[in-house]
């Protein structure tokens, strides 16, 4: 806890033993790739990683990886081919930020940008997304501004493990396109929660989905069966997912 790692290279796999290791304020912006074939569980809370490259995590056979808040740049996530559960925030800590994700009338030339300055290609640069594949639970948390996900979604991963979910309002704001994104590309999943506006972990409204017909709608896993959508109030932004999940002949009650 609180260390500055001074090696470019943080390689431990000389180290057998090593199945659990934790960042928690640490100071990895010097490190440009992170490795370990032994590693099993993987967790990073509110460290400094660089703010000009991004630092690469190589850990193929990690069970649990628990990414929460760093500053710089985001890590590029390498195939995690045993991976069972991830939790991923992303706050404004992070430098990966867009400014048309607010207000699309704002001039920005971040990686996810569409305009003509461009400075990435969006398609070909998962950063996050590619690397998680094969769990089977998933929490992804963003602050509005912040591109990652929705910048690795056009690369439209599918996630034919996955089966528990749990996502903010990031993903359904300014439209639904994220949520319906991943929804689709998620065909076995289980079980989706929903919490939108609110920090938790308790919220003042809770509502239970449950389908109103056996045909399932295209777009949407056959095997879903536990919808939950948790917030602060129902007010118009909460509302308008709730319009979309109907479609899918998902109903709510308190």
């Amino acid at each position: 806890m609180g260390v500055r790692c001074h090696a470019s290279f943080l390689n431990f796999s000389s180290c057998p033993a090593l199945e659990h290791l934790e960042f928690v304020f640490c100071d990895v912006s010097s490190a440009q790739k992170i490795s370990s074939e032994y590693l099993k569980c993987l967790s990073i809370t509110t460290c400094a990683i660089d703010q000009d490259s991004r630092i690469r995590i190589c850990a193929p056979n990690l069970v649990s990886l628990h990414l929460d808040d760093p500053s710089g740049k985001t890590p590029i996530l390498e195939n995690m081919l045993g991976l069972a559960e991830a939790f991923v925030q992303i706050s404004r800590r992070c430098d990966d930020r867009c400014d048309k994700l607010l207000d699309p009338h704002q001039h920005c030339d971040c990686e996810y940008c569409d305009s003509p300055d461009n400075i990435g290609d969006g398609a070909d640069n998962c950063m996050i997304l590619k690397g998680l594949l094969e769990a089977k639970s998933l929490v992804f948390i963003s602050d509005l501004d912040m591109f990652i996900f929705k910048s690795d979604l056009r690369w439209c991963p599918t996630f034919k493990k996955l089966m528990k979910l749990l996502l903010n309002e990031y993903w359904c704001v300014p439209d639904i396109h994220a949520l319906e994104c991943i929804l689709e590309h998620s065909p076995n999943l289980e079980k989706l929660t929903l919490q939108l506006f609110s920090k938790g972990p308790e919220h003042k409204v809770e509502m239970n989905g449950s389908f109103s017909s056996m045909e399932r709608s295209v777009g949407i896993s056959e095997h879903l069966k536990i919808v939950k959508v948790k917030c602060e109030v129902i007010d118009e932004r909460v509302l308008k997912v709730l319009q979309f999940l109907c479609k899918f002949s998902i109903r709510f009650g308190f």
